[in-house]
């Protein structure tokens, strides 16, 4: 106790004691919302910084027209369109060297309502170290079914990363501490920015706080969007499959200057024998204490090393990836006992398989599978590639199929956004979100 003591006061000392903040509002062909949103953002009495992203629908002539009645308002105009993450990182760069200590972001579609800016500001005024995230409810007429899906996912991917469980990854209504922005190496590109910055804050030790606010949606014949679906979802798996790799490695995360120490502890040897006790994760699946997609994951993470060739060390890579992804240990380690003979056998012969297939356009050659002295310098040697790289893409395939299934079947915790979505209940925003144990 008296040590807990002692840190929140190390802590209290070195957290930042004021807020002076900036409110950023990127902007890429939004001529038909612009003015109304700056207004209505000046009316608060707040400065602006606009980004114009390279505009090419009169939004520059609005803006000059603008900053001659409003002087106090910062323009800085990219000459061609370079997403919506470097229009961030321009603005941030220009409120950091304005001596401002915290920006608020938000779009300038219409979409997020500038009301709502009070309600962040006034939990960054609380807790100056924390980043603050705004929540749209799932229940708002017109909010897109490709949205809601899209945020479910990024939601869970976020979970595996950093053991973090937000409400809504992907709004723009926000609060960026710019001595966190200074700290992380957040490299994704467009629309990717916002998501990875709640995975590294996680990691830095940032504190990450919710809060709800309003969102508007125009009819779809006057919606403005610049999301394009298959190139901006490819770019955003390749950034999440990025991030769960470093999540596996077991390097340090750079710190952020105010980590937030009391509520991220080290683990202990009793925490993480608590964590592998088979009892606790049973009482943790058995009383659906996991969302389905939770447990989907943990699942299909466990058929996924079912096909790698590291039998003699399975269960230990189970244990794992089960700690570095937040998963359940006991729901991991069963899906890698598909690997049990007979199917095992069957896994190797289709990971070869498929593995020489895709290396050499041909089956492989299959003179003998009795499983004799010379198998291994006959068979096993010369596709010993072809195993491998076949084991990891069967093992993918199989891994998402399990997720499919077991999302279906699991009765578990249902995922906020389901509950919200049908208007069963109220959104239930957590006042302070920090990674699991």
């Amino acid at each position: 106790m008296r040590r807990d003591n002692e840190r929140r006061g190390m802590d209290q000392q070195h957290a930042p004691d004021f807020v002076k903040p900036i409110v950023i509002a990127p902007t890429f062909n939004n001529a038909g919302t612009l003015v109304d949103i700056l207004s209505r953002i000046t009316s608060l009495g707040l400065p602006v910084i606009v980004v114009n992203d390279g505009s090419s629908d009169g939004t520059a002539l609005l803006l000059r027209q603008w900053v001659t009645s409003h002087p106090e308002t910062q323009v800085i105009t990219h000459h061609h369109n370079r997403g919506k993450a470097a229009a961030l990182r321009t603005g941030f760069a220009a409120a950091s060297k304005a001596g401002f200590t915290h920006a608020i972001t938000i779009d300038t579609d219409g979409q997020h309502d500038p009301e709502c800016i009070p309600r962040v500001l006034e939990l960054a005024h609380q807790m100056p170290d924390a980043y603050v995230l705004g929540v749209r409810d799932v229940r708002q007429p017109g909010y897109p079914r490709k949205s809601r899906i899209g945020r479910r996912v990024s939601n869970l991917l976020i979970r595996l990363e950093c053991g973090l469980r937000v409400a809504d990854s992907q709004c723009g209504l926000r609060v960026y501490p710019l001595e966190l922005v200074r700290t992380v190496p957040c490299h994704a590109s467009r629309y990717g920015y916002e998501t990875e910055m709640i995975t590294r804050a996680a990691w830095a030790g940032c504190r990450v706080v919710e809060t709800s606010v309003k969102s508007h949606y125009l009819p779809i014949e006057r919606r403005v969007s610049h999301f394009q679906p298959w190139r901006d979802s490819f770019r955003g798996g390749a950034m999440h499959a990025r991030l769960l790799l470093r999540a596996i490695a077991p390097i340090p995360h750079r710190r952020y200057r105010y980590a937030d120490a009391i509520h991220r502890p080290r683990m202990t040897a009793r925490d993480l024998l608590n964590w592998i006790n088979p009892m606790r994760a049973w009482r943790e699946l058995r009383g659906g204490e996991l969302d389905r997609s939770e447990f989907a994951a943990a699942l299909a993470a466990g058929v996924f090393i079912a096909n790698l060739p590291l039998y003699p060390l399975q269960t230990a890579a189970a244990l794992y990836l089960a700690r570095r992804l937040h998963l359940n240990p006991l729901a991991v380690i069963a899906g890698s006992q598909l690997s049990t003979p007979p199917i095992g056998f069957v896994l190797i012969i289709g990971g070869i398989y498929v593995g020489h297939l895709l290396l050499h356009g041909t089956l492989p050659p299959m003179p003998d599978w009795h499983l004799h002295a010379d198998f291994w310098r006959v068979i096993g040697r010369p596709l010993v590639i072809d195993w491998i790289l076949g084991s990891v893409i069967l093992g993918f395939v199989l891994a998402v199929v399990t997720f499919m299934l077991a999302s279906q079947f699991y009765r578990g915790r249902e995922a906020e956004e389901d509950a919200e979505a049908d208007g069963s209940t109220e959104p239930q925003i957590p006042p302070a979100s920090k990674p699991a144990a």
